[in-house]
């Protein structure tokens, strides 16, 4: 008899540590985010295929990059909420990122309102100066906004899996949601 409950123990204890172990949306979109904020190999690889995408000079490239994984590194995020409808999955997520939106639009009004200080010896507006000035003004961002994302995930072959981002959502990801 002990050892028919001792094994029922064992057996029950197998089943419901197994499903404890069961990845569940909350988890995928934790690992998820996690990934971007240790700047994953993956996030990375994804990064260098958009900036080639750019037509920049290698050193504005590299200002990007730098900012992109500045933004990822210190994000901040809690995840809020978790709905689960059959094969179907959406987790509601507070994320805390720089605000380059509103840097953004900071340098663009600087930009329009003192033009003169992007000329170049000709006395022509120098797009390259500008663009110095916003990495600049980028890079010393620490202002931050609080986003909250939806991240929708379908569940195939009994594995949860994240849909693609949304322009919306890697904007707001980014910091740069115009809100």
């Amino acid at each position: 008899m002990k050892k028919i409950l001792v094994l029922l123990m064992v057996t029950l204890l197998v089943v419901t540590g197994c499903k404890a172990f069961e990845d569940t949306p909350t988890k995928v979109v934790n690992r998820f985010l996690n990934n971007y904020k240790n700047n994953d190999e993956a996030v990375i690889n994804e990064l260098n295929d958009y900036l080639a995408t750019q037509d920049l000079d290698e050193e504005t490239l590299e200002d990007y990059r730098e900012i992109y994984l500045r933004q990822y590194s210190n994000m901040d995020f809690v995840i809020k909420n978790e709905k689960i409808d059959g094969d179907k999955a959406d987790v509601d997520v507070q994320i805390t990122v720089y605000d380059y939106y509103k840097t953004n639009m900071a340098s663009g009004d600087y930009f329009t309102a003192n033009q003169a200080d992007f000329v170049d010896d000709n006395g022509d507006v120098d797009i390259s100066k500008y663009l110095a000035y916003k990495i600049k003004k980028m890079l010393d961002t620490t202002d931050t906004v609080d986003y909250t994302l939806t991240i929708n995930l379908n569940k195939i072959n009994d594995k949860w899996e994240i849909e693609p981002l949304t322009t919306e959502q890697l904007s707001k990801l980014h910091g740069t949601y115009e809100y």
